[in-house]
This record gives C-alpha cells, sequence and structure tokens, in this order.
C-alpha cells in the first residue's frame, strides 16, 4: 500500500512537524504518518473531487476521519494555513510546485518537502528566490521510475552552480549521477550539429563527471 516514496517523505518528517500534503491524491502519506505515530497532524487537499472522495473513503476505513483533514483546493487557495508548518507537495510539475508556492500563505511553513517530476534544477533556483535553502537531497527508484526528494527550510543559501544543476551532494545518490550522465551522453550524441547544445551538455558532464567522482 505504503510505496518506498512515501516512506521516504515520511522520513523527512518528525513528530514536532505539522503536515499538510498538497496533492495528496489517495491520503497515503497523511494515513502513513497517523498510523506509524509520526506526528499527530496530517492533513491532506486535493484540486480533484473525485480523487478526494477516495482518500476520505481510505480515511474511514482505518477510522482516522476525525484525526486527518481532508480539502478541496487548488494548491492552498481554500485552506488556512496557518495551523501548519510543513508542506509537502510532491508528484507533480515544476510549473505547479512553482504556482503553489508563489503562495503569499508561506508565513508558518518553515519546512518543504518537495518532488518536481521535471526541471528539479529550476526548482532549487526558485526555492532560493523564496528563501528556502536546501538541506538535503535523496534521489530512489520506485517501480522503475527516478524521484528525487527535496528537503528545504526558511533561510537564505548561496548554492555554487554544480549544485544547481546535480543538487546538493550526497553520495547515495552516486547510482542516480551515473544515470544521469548516461542519459546526457544519449542526448549529446543525437545532437552533434548543435554546437551550442553540445557545448552546454559538455559542461553538466564535466559536472556530473565530477560529483560521480568524489
Amino acid at each position: 500500500m505504503f510505496s518506498n516514496r512515501i516512506k521516504l517523505i515520511a522520513s523527512y518528517i518528525d513528530e514536532n512537524d505539522k503536515v499538510l500534503d498538497v496533492g495528496t491524491d489517495h491520503a497515503l502519506l497523511p494515513i502513513y504518518l497517523v498510523k506509524n505515530n509520526i506526528t499527530n497532524l496530517a492533513d491532506g487537499s486535493d484540486i480533484s473531487e473525485k480523487v478526494l472522495d477516495s482518500a476520505k473513503r481510505n480515511v474511514k476505513e482505518l477510522g482516522y476521519e476525525n484525526i486527518i483533514n481532508l480539502f478541496i483546493s487548488d494548491g492552498l487557495k481554500n485552506i488556512s494555513v496557518e495551523k501548519y508548518n510543513t508542506l509537502v507537495v510532491a508528484g507533480m510539475g515544476y510549473s505547479t510546485i512553482k504556482n503553489i508556492l508563489q503562495s503569499n500563505k508561506l508565513d508558518t511553513i518553515n519546512k518543504l518537502i518537495l518532488q518536481s517530476n521535471n526541471h528539479v534544477e529550476d526548482l532549487r533556483r526558485f526555492l532560493n528566490q523564496i528563501n528556502y535553502k536546501i538541506i538535503s537531497e535523496d534521489c530512489l527508484k520506485d517501480k522503475s521510475i527516478n524521484y528525487t526528494l527535496i528537503l528545504a527550510e526558511k533561510g537564505h543559501q548561496e548554492l555554487s552552480e554544480e549544485e544547481y544543476i546535480c543538487g546538493i551532494y550526497n553520495s547515495k545518490n552516486k547510482w542516480f549521477y551515473q544515470e544521469s550522465l548516461e542519459k546526457l551522453k544519449s542526448i549529446k550524441d543525437s545532437i552533434k550539429n548543435n554546437d551550442l547544445k553540445v557545448n552546454e551538455l559538455n559542461h553538466r558532464l564535466n559536472v556530473l563527471n565530477e560529483y560521480i567522482s568524489k
């Protein structure tokens, strides 16, 4: 029932975190957090009423309907966020995550747990713009899909260009750097006539090689 991705997200959360899972889908993360006594406040929201109905059924079957609150909302628009200090936004594209984080409701949110399906480098740069610093990153493969999870907290941070491209270095992620390297090599081989693009890819290949060799 609970994927490795859900379990990894949960590992970033402690008992003092008041969690709102935006785009909760079937409410598996709030259920996992409550079921395992990780935190006593874990609510969820989703833009889809149909999906949320399924989430409500899951919550009710386990007897958590008086513990886990579920909201229909486009991002944070319909939610009073003041009682939460931790926001999870996972399984969406970068543009959607960015739109959610551009809300003026983040004053009480000290911790962000994010997983973008694309443009992770852009997400790192955006976090810097809104004054969240990246604490750690983990990569995992779940059902043949690669995921990058970012843990960020309020604060200013100066990242190198290499860190924007590859993320905060984590030796456990070497397999991911290697897979990214092979993918870039394949892309480079397919665009030999575009010198500008090749130069950009060569730079990224060099960065990844350095990360792998650490």
